[in-house]
């Protein structure tokens, strides 16, 4: 039975963040889900299982991943995970979110310019 939707606050948590990048390039299980999130952030961010377990019932909760068949020639006992349309929006907002932010700080000189 299908849970339900849960409303999204306007602002992601950095883990579901995390979550929403990794699953962009398609479907995953929870390990390959960790190996994409330490590639995205060159290894500063590892989180728990138990941490992202939580991350991802929220998500899933919240309609923003929803759970896959496993790609072909992968093993078909693991629980993957999608994006779904609500999650691809979600996280294309976030990342203009922080994109405005960085910005701003740029415009405070709180950055270097790129040279």
């Amino acid at each position: 039975m299908p849970r339900p939707t849960a409303p999204r606050s306007t602002q992601l948590a950095t883990l579901s963040y995390y979550v929403l990048l990794a699953l962009a390039d398609g479907p995953a299980h929870g390990w390959a889900i960790v190996k994409r999130i330490r590639e995205l952030t060159e290894g500063t961010a590892n989180p728990s299982s138990g941490s992202l377990y939580l991350a991802m019932v929220r998500l899933e909760d919240e309609g923003l991943i929803a759970g896959a068949a496993a790609p072909a020639g992968e093993d078909e006992r693991r629980h993957y995970y999608k994006l779904t349309a609500g999650g691809r929006r979600a996280a294309r907002d976030e990342s203009r979110r922080l994109a405005r932010l960085v910005g701003r700080a740029r415009a405070l000189r709180l950055l270097e310019e790129p040279q």
